[in-house]
């Protein structure tokens, strides 16, 4: 029998199968609450950007012809998605240790060597379809931050070079408060916020009800005196589940609290997807900020989400196996989006 992962269950079928079924363990992830996954036909996918109406009936005549309205777009985008892909490589010996373990008969269950070495081989196989699907979640978690700050730009490192602006509405999008929360003698966080808040409703007629921010931010406004002025009569243990209840109840708007991180393939740079004195204002519409949209795969027999393979190398001899997935995020109402730099 070869010695290919298929002896041990694990065929590309298979292997799709239970990548589909694996829980991320790259920490908390939140793109897909906000823009959660649409399924696509095709890789070339349009889009129209519309801004969200409210209007009144007109008046027609008893025998009149009635107005005919609809969504008033804006815009309308267009993009491919882009493929997301990570592979790991078994040598000859991992190989080996599978193929044993797959193919000599185990004797008295759980406790024999052999069964010890097919425990161990199918943890590591499992163990590196987890890695390689958190590389792809990371990465798909980046996009989708980025496309609620209202752009995606290619890292410099990328071999596919791509721009997307989803055109949030000017005045929305790097905003500076006039005092920075850092400075907490004179800083405002509740009053910037509630007037972010009232900018937005009276420019779009969009009512702002979530934000996203890291524990610095709201640790910052708990410092400001304006805020701890408030809550010493109010809430007087000053803590940051407190602040973060004044500022809900006083704003009616929601705290996402977001400090998810990255590394670089060698753990050495730990990156934030979003930067910690960065915040993100949004609301919801009817049908949503916007989606990421997936299209189906080949590999995943014409079934849209992740997908894996296997490739046999004979120099130096070895298995491929990786994970991948296809897909992009779409934002359909930029004008509910708001974005500031507060410190």
């Amino acid at each position: 029998m070869s010695a290919k992962l298929e002896v041990y269950g694990l065929d590309q079928k298979t292997m799709t199968a239970v990548v589909n079924k694996l829980e991320n363990k790259g920490g908390k992830k939140i793109g897909l609450s906000y823009l959660p996954f649409y399924d696509s036909p095709t890789e070339e996918i349009m889009w129209d950007v519309v801004k969200s109406v409210n209007p009144l009936a007109d008046f027609r005549a008893v025998d009149g012809e009635a107005k005919l309205v609809g969504r008033q777009a804006f815009d309308r985008m267009y993009a491919d998605v882009v493929s997301l892909a990570q592979k790991e490589r078994y040598n000859a010996s991992d190989l080996r240790k599978i193929r044993e373990a797959g193919m000599l008969p185990v004797v008295d269950g759980k406790t024999s060597l052999i069964a010890q070495m097919g425990v161990q081989a199918k943890k590591k196989v499992r163990d590196a379809l987890q890695r390689c699907k958190d590389s792809i979640d990371n990465r798909l978690e980046w996009m989708q931050i980025n496309a609620l700050l209202g752009k995606i730009d290619s890292p410099s490192t990328s071999k596919i070079k791509f721009s997307v602006d989803y055109g949030i509405t000017p005045g929305q999008s790097g905003v500076v408060p006039s005092v920075l929360w850092s400075t907490t003698a004179t800083s405002d966080p509740l009053g910037n916020l509630l007037d972010w808040q009232q900018i937005v409703l009276e420019n779009t007629g969009v009512l702002l009800n979530t934000v996203i921010m890291s524990r610095k931010a709201l640790k910052y406004a708990l410092d400001a005196i304006g805020m701890r002025t408030i809550m010493q009569y109010t809430n007087p243990m000053l803590s940051l589940t407190k602040a973060q209840q004044v500022i809900e109840e006083n704003t009616g708007i929601k705290i996402e609290l977001y400090d998810s991180t990255y590394t670089d393939e060698f753990g050495a740079t730990v990156t934030r997807f979003l930067a910690e004195n960065k915040i993100i204002m949004l609301a919801d519409t009817s049908d949503g900020i916007g989606d990421t949209v997936r299209v189906m795969h080949p590999l995943a027999d014409y079934a849209p989400g992740y997908y894996s393979w296997t490739t046999e190398k004979n120099d130096p001899y070895g298995i491929e196996a990786g994970v991948g997935l296809d897909a992009f995020p779409r934002i359909k109402h930029p004008e509910a989006l708001f974005n500031a730099m507060v410190f």
